[in-house]
């Protein structure tokens, strides 16, 4: 098969090495580990494996973090350069993952089963957080003189230098949804501030961590700087609770963030946490319909609604509540299920037959608790591959579990509300606050709504990121910050040297 620009997408065309891996990368080289377990790498699509990589135990993540802590250490290449030469090499290491930008795609479509559809339009996601982090390291690092707010005994202090470190190493953990984009939230400062990292994929996306730590070496990136275990729960449990470990970074469920949480908090360790959502786009009034139809492949569907952002919960004005379930449903109907590696394909399977029995439970839930499947709600007829078509509820409360918990797949619940003040309330009686979206023919009205909304991110007539804005999630959608300034000040600690006034 052929992508519409010509390149090849089958399984064949990526390179063998990227497919299996006989060893770890620890310190700047392939390590063979500890034992004979091995994760085997499954496509959701076929149904078979494509490739394998080691089961790390806690022998090989201690080796991963010593080596971590080795390349960090007074003298060391990595602690000798300034900001401005770390920059340098993010910035090689941004134009090598660019040039590779489809390659990556074909793998991942193989991989998490992502459509390739439309990926030659989209920017290097990856490449974008390098160069942020890059220029976060010619920016925000540099050494700050602060004068006393007045004037001062000359026995006490009269000037500070306030200095901006890295904490050391850094346990990077990212979730199948996103291996690359939501490890570099973490990785991308750590190495800017002149830290180091071991990075733990996920164990159903492994394959990606470790073409980014090639690209990192050739890129010039010291050995020990940047290593990588792949592994399942026990790896991610011993890297999170190894005494070598300066802090912690983790994007994944509500539930594994509380026991990364605890097991930072018994190690005074700091922790940056972006966990679930159940996202709620308020729907006001006087939409315009035919723009928000427009946004649902994004908003509601992205990845299969395997994505944290996801809005499934479709707050809407009672007056246009009919109006509005029938744009969904003829929005999600004329969405492609099916290969991800057809460039035709909107949406492809989930990740593995285990999550889509999941979704298929909550979709008979929200029937047992009364809530009207208006379409979907079923698999489409399709051979191979974890596959379920993209579902909408409406007569939906916001008191249904298919309201309140996290699904992470393609169904939408539709909740009729009564006027702003209700859809504000609505929206807010959720466990989670990561993401939303408010929406109207009037910008100004749909802002002054989101700034009600308990929420980290609120779009306005629309959703997405900005690499310069902070991403927070709030309640029991994480602790912490990541991008923006606020995000690299997450992977900061701060040192205040202060002068006195004798003499």
């Amino acid at each position: 098969m052929t992508a519409s620009d010509g390149r090849s997408v089958a399984l064949e065309s990526i390179d063998d090495d990227w497919l299996s891996r006989d060893g770890l990368w620890i310190d700047g080289t392939w390590e063979l580990p500890s034992g004979g377990a091995r994760l085997d790498v499954v496509s959701p699509s076929t149904e078979q494996s494509i490739g394998s990589v080691p089961d790390a135990d806690a022998a090989d993540v201690d080796r991963a973090v010593r080596s971590a802590r080795a390349a960090i250490e007074p003298g060391a290449p990595w602690a000798s350069m300034s900001p401005g030469e770390r920059a340098d090499v993010l910035e090689r290491m941004a134009d090598s993952i660019e040039a590779l930008d489809r390659d990556l795609d074909v793998l991942l479509a193989h991989e998490v089963g992502r459509p390739i559809g439309g990926s030659g339009k989209r920017p290097s996601r990856p490449a974008e957080l390098l160069r942020h982090a890059a220029a976060s390291a010619r920016s925000d690092l540099v050494d700050e003189v602060r004068p006393v707010p007045e004037k001062r005994p000359r026995y006490a202090v009269q000037r500070s230098l306030v200095r901006r470190r890295s904490h050391g190493v850094t346990a990077a953990i990212s979730p199948y949804n996103g291996t690359l984009p939501l490890g570099l939230y973490k990785i991308g400062p750590t190495l800017a501030a002149g830290g180091s990292v071991v990075f733990k994929p996920p164990p159903q996306a492994p394959l990606e961590a470790f073409v980014l730590a090639e690209i990192a070496a050739d890129a010039g990136l010291p050995p020990g700087v940047l290593n990588v275990v792949s592994g399942g729960a026990e790896t991610g449990r011993a890297l999170v609770e190894h005494d070598g470990v300066d802090m912690v970074g983790f994007t994944g469920s509500t539930a594994a963030g509380r026991q990364v949480a605890v097991a930072c908090a018994e190690r005074l360790r700091p922790v940056v946490l972006e966990l679930g959502g159940k996202s709620a786009a308020i729907v006001l009034d006087d939409v315009d319909v035919d723009r928000l139809a427009a946004a649902i492949p994004f908003l509601a569907y992205t990845f299969s609604g395997q994505n944290c952002f996801i809005h499934s919960r479709f707050v809407v004005d009672r007056r246009r509540v009919d109006e509005v379930v029938d744009a969904l449903v003829v929005a999600s109907e004329r969405l492609t299920v099916g290969d991800p590696l057809d460039p035709t394909t909107d949406l492809g399977p989930v990740i593995s037959a285990e999550h889509r029995d999941r979704v298929e439970r909550y979709v008979d839930i929200g029937r047992s608790e009364g809530a009207r499947v208006v379409t979907g709600g079923d698999r489409p007829r399709i051979d191979q591959g974890w596959y379920v078509r993209p579902t909408v509820f409406a007569d939906a409360t916001n008191a249904m579990r298919i309201c309140r918990e996290e699904i992470f797949g393609p169904v939408i619940s539709v909740i009729a509300v009564d006027g702003d003040d209700e859809a504000v309330a609505v929206a807010n009686d959720s466990d989670f606050g990561l993401a939303g979206s408010v929406w109207s023919s009037d910008d100004g009205r749909a802002e002054a709504v989101a700034q009600r909304v308990d929420s980290g991110t609120v779009g306005v007539n629309g959703y997405g990121f900005n690499t310069a804005a902070p991403l927070a999630g709030w309640k029991s959608s994480g602790i912490g910050v990541e991008l923006g300034r606020e995000g690299f000040a997450s992977y900061v600690r701060y040192q205040s040297i202060h002068r006195t006034g004798i003499r």
